[in-house]
């Protein structure tokens, strides 16, 4: 029964974001705003053994404002130029997703202590767990995937992140707008799916 004190929750939209764990899957953001209604999100140019840092409009998630495909071989020790003008913004959501990496490409250094200010976790220290421990060949490839709003770093905020050795990682969630109903949108750790 509805609490007759609180209001309605506003319509949110699906979100799902996924990488690929072997080549030719390529990482996705998936927005749906109707059964019929899907708008999916991919690398301009796709790059097998790549970080893809996606950054979308808090206020038109649909649309793609910026992105960035860093190799894992030469990128996974450093934060991209320019990369930190949009995740320091809560103006914008953002992804990052990785794409057919090798476990032994997983963040280091400078980028690993970005991505923890900005949110991520346990799933990330899952995968550098097993770089450090697992023996060479064991766990060949790595998926990670972590999404949130922008924001300095190390502030409070919303972020979620998964991560696998085994499949696909992937974030099921929604875009929750503010309680009028209007953007900016936020992620919520719920489900948003319709039947029909």
């Amino acid at each position: 029964m509805a609490n007759p004190t609180m209001p309605p929750m506003p319509p949110m939209l699906g979100y799902v974001v996924q990488g690929s764990l072997n080549s030719p899957a390529v990482p996705f953001v998936r927005i749906s705003q109707g059964l019929h209604a899907i708008t999916t999100i991919s690398p301009s140019n796709p790059a097998d053994g790549s970080y893809w840092f996606v950054i979308l409009d808090a206020n038109n998630p649909v649309n793609k404002v910026k992105e960035f495909i860093v190799p894992g071989s030469s990128g996974n020790t450093a934060v991209p130029s320019g990369l930190d003008t949009y995740m320091s913004n809560p103006a914008y959501l953002f992804a990052v997703v990785t794409q057919s990496l090798s476990n032994a490409y997983v963040p280091q250094g400078d980028l690993y202590d970005y991505l923890v200010a900005h949110g991520a976790g346990r799933e990330l220290q899952r995968l550098e767990a097993l770089n450090t421990h697992s023996g060479c060949g064991t766990i060949s490839r790595a998926s990670y995937v972590l999404s949130g709003v922008g924001g300095p770093p190390n502030t409070v905020g919303t972020s979620y992140e998964a991560a696998s050795s085994n499949y696909p990682a992937q974030l099921v969630m929604s875009l929750m707008p503010l309680p009028s109903g209007k953007p900016p949108y936020s992620l919520c750790n719920s489900y948003t799916f319709w039947t029909r």
